[in-house]
């Protein structure tokens, strides 16, 4: 795929690689970027994480533990010496506020000529905008700036006041074999055997780490609400965060709490995807922007229903790829997964059009080759 003359040396930076939609974005570009002729090195100014740890397992060159701290001033002559090596490298930064700081001040010191910055959040929960004080010294070093859909580069260049040219577009893609559809009913069954799932349920699931923005609140009280006139419903919540412990004394308090499970962070949500009828996300318009989880429950070709928020209106058509309701109505939402547990063959249709749409638009490798072919194009 890729070239002798297209090659490049492609230092990739953030803070940690936590469980995460963006993280999970640096694994694939981390993983995958090499088919494209390109030599990967990933640089944690921290501890590496969950997904770090996966990246070295898989045998992906990455160094952790570059700054003792946010602002640890000996990290930027770390990072100078870890940048001064390779034929005119490319420097992609995720948006990690510290590696923001350091990534570009460090590689200007280093001589290196190209800067991406990927940007995957539209706004941060209780704050003002997408980026800190800090970022805004050094947003003019980064020659190109990574948003996932026309209105995350609209609030880019408002919010960020990044110019227009600079923004490029590059969706995020998801793996599109491994989240797929079971490939029969009795493997559904299977699955949900092995899970302690009953067989007949219809069973609705929210993956997103247990943090304000994602707002379960309003997921619980679907749940709370269908669970209280229906019997054969399942609710699973993937994931873990802050919230945990207020979110567990919720669920406490509604009519059927055994039926809203706590699954935990998970290495297995394709096969929870594939156990379960739909999905849902249910976070507020402050964050999102274009949710790897929506990705991924499509792709298994589940019906998903989403609050409108960030950039998922792009992500599907409401109505035949996917269900759009406004933040906050849980009614609506609860009434929309009646709808479609009521109507066999519009819960089918939905889900083959999702794949569809993802097959088409989102996958995996379209996301990498479309970071391959910014590189490629970057100060030569």
């Amino acid at each position: 795929m890729g070239s002798r003359r297209s090659r490049r040396k492609i230092f990739i930076l953030c803070s940690t690689l936590v469980t995460g939609g963006a993280e999970m974005v640096i694994k694939a570009l981390a993983t995958g970027m090499s088919r494209y002729g390109h030599d990967v090195e990933v640089i944690c100014l921290r501890l590496p994480g969950h997904v770090g740890q996966q990246l070295i397992d898989a045998g992906v060159t990455l160094r952790s533990g570059v700054a003792r701290g946010r602002f640890d001033l000996s990290s930027f002559a770390k990072l100078k010496r870890i940048f001064s090596v390779g034929d005119d490298p490319v420097l992609i930064v995720l948006d990690h506020h510290d590696a923001i700081l350091l990534g570009a001040t460090a590689s200007q010191m280093a001589g290196i000529r190209s800067r991406i910055l990927s940007v995957h959040s539209t706004g941060l929960w209780g704050k003002k905008g997408t980026f800190s004080f800090t970022d805004r010294l050094v947003l003019r070093m980064f020659d190109r700036f990574v948003a996932l859909a026309p209105p995350h580069a609209r609030f880019l260049e408002k919010d960020g006041r990044i110019p227009p040219e600079k923004i490029i577009l590059v969706p995020n893609g998801i793996d599109t074999d491994r989240f797929s559809p079971p490939v029969s009913i009795d493997h559904k069954k299977e699955l949900r055997r092995q899970y302690s799932i009953p067989e007949n349920d219809f069973v609705v699931t929210i993956v997103a780490a247990l943090r304000p923005e994602k707002n379960h609140d309003m997921f619980i009280d679907v749940a709370d609400k269908l669970l209280r006139s229906h019997d054969d419903f399942t609710f699973l919540i993937a994931g873990d965060g802050v919230e945990a412990g207020k979110l567990h004394e919720i669920v406490k308090k509604t009519a059927k709490p055994d039926r809203i499970r706590f699954m935990g962070v998970r290495d297995d949500i394709d096969r929870i995807f594939a156990l379960s009828d739909a999905a849902t996300l249910c976070s507020y318009p402050v964050v999102e922007t274009f949710p790897l989880t929506v990705l991924e429950a499509m792709s298994s070709g589940l019906a998903v229903v989403s609050t409108d928020v960030g950039s998922i209106a792009e992500m599907f058509l409401d109505g035949e790829e996917g269900m759009l309701v406004p933040s906050g109505d849980s009614i609506l939402m609860a009434d929309t997964l009646l709808r479609l547990k009521s109507d066999p063959a519009l819960l089918a249709g939905i889900g083959k059009m999702a794949r569809k749409r993802v097959l088409r638009d989102y996958s995996e490798e379209n996301m990498i080759r479309g970071y391959s072919e910014l590189v490629e194009g970057l100060g030569r």
